[in-house]
């Protein structure tokens, strides 16, 4: 059995380093879908409708968005082949079109630049741009697909470092980031989104975040670990904003973890409270517990304007000691690590 500490860890780690949501609710069936027989494969549902759409007929319903917000599970391709699909339908009713990544930090900017503009090989992009372990599985073709259409490719997020001490020592610690460094970072965070906020603390009290310590000592842990989340979403926010001022009449496809965005929180809440005139949409992803008849609840359909339905993953662990050597390895790989500005 997980201890509290154990499962706290695993959340934390969830949330500060991929931006993952999960659903364990109980699906509706829904006979009229297609079955799920591969992990490639995803269903897209307009969630006010309740119909199926293509991805033809998405890109049209999305001609005017502004903004298009692509939640996905990081490691499933289920989503990056949908990422793919809908980057390509809408390159071909508007080419202008902003490609911006949660999967690149703002420091690798002039990496990615360099590796678009054919100054670099993939090896550097990978190496020196910092890109995810599971890229060339997962973004390479995406990436690949910007580059050949001479597409802009925004590195949006903030860096792990910054994010880091934040959840270790509180937003403060921003103010001592070095000058040149300062870009990197969103430059204001508001924390007082209550509704994002709720959902937050939902989260992590719901995995027992307090184990031992005071309720003070506890609350503030929590507001931090909030912090580190929002200096992600408000960094993608100002950088999707920054983009789109220096290419007027662009659009925007922007990748994160679905946490980032579902429910217009997060990433998207930080752009619509910014730019309140801009249209956004929110796609979000759904795990169909049943492959042969996939289907969503009213709350999976609430995430986003649209949800694509997908394959559930494989177990990643049935040996309980090795799923428990593999929570003592992640926490102990995050104990050691620091914050150093």
């Amino acid at each position: 059995m997980l201890t509290k500490t154990a499962t706290s860890a695993i959340l934390l780690a969830i949330v500060l380093i991929t931006g993952c949501s999960t659903h364990g609710i109980k699906q509706n069936s829904n006979a009229s879908l297609p079955a799920l027989n591969t992990l490639y494969q995803s269903i897209v549902m307009e969630s006010k409708t309740r119909q199926r759409v293509s991805v033809t007929t998405l890109a049209e319903q999305l001609k005017d968005t502004d903004v298009i917000f692509m939640g996905e599970f990081h490691s499933h391709q289920g989503g990056h082949k949908l990422q793919l699909d809908l980057l390509e339908a809408l390159y071909k009713q508007n080419p202008k079109i902003i490609l911006s990544m949660e999967q690149f930090t703002r420091d690798a900017q002039p990496i990615l630049d360099g590796y678009l503009e054919g100054k670099y090989g993939e090896a550097t992009l990978i190496e020196e741009g910092n890109a995810w372990p599971h890229y060339k599985g997962s973004y390479r073709a995406i990436v690949e697909f910007a580059r050949e259409h001479e597409l802009p490719v925004v590195a949006a997020n903030a860096p792990a470092m910054f994010v880091r001490c934040v959840g270790k020592k509180g937003v403060e610690i921003l103010e001592t980031i070095p000058d040149e460094k300062k870009p990197w970072s969103a430059r204001k965070l508001d924390l007082d989104n209550e509704q994002y906020k709720a959902k937050f603390m939902s989260f992590l009290s719901g995995s027992g975040t307090r184990h031992g310590q005071t309720e003070e000592v506890a609350k503030k842990r929590m507001m931090n670990t909030f912090a580190a989340q929002l200096l992600r979403d408000t960094t993608m926010a100002e950088s999707i904003d920054d983009a789109m001022q220096e290419n007027p009449g662009y659009q925007v496809i922007h990748l994160n973890g679905s946490f980032h965005s579902d429910g217009h929180l997060g990433t998207a809440a930080v752009i619509e409270t910014m730019r309140p005139s801009l249209v956004t949409s929110v796609l979000s992803p759904v795990t169909a517990q049943d492959a042969a008849s996939p289907a969503a609840t009213e709350e999976q359909y609430s995430q986003g304007d649209y949800i694509y339905l997908i394959k559930e993953m494989p177990e990643r662990y049935v040996d309980k000691e090795k799923l428990n050597a593999s929570i003592r390895k992640l926490i102990g790989e995050r104990m050691k690590k620091k914050c150093e500005l």
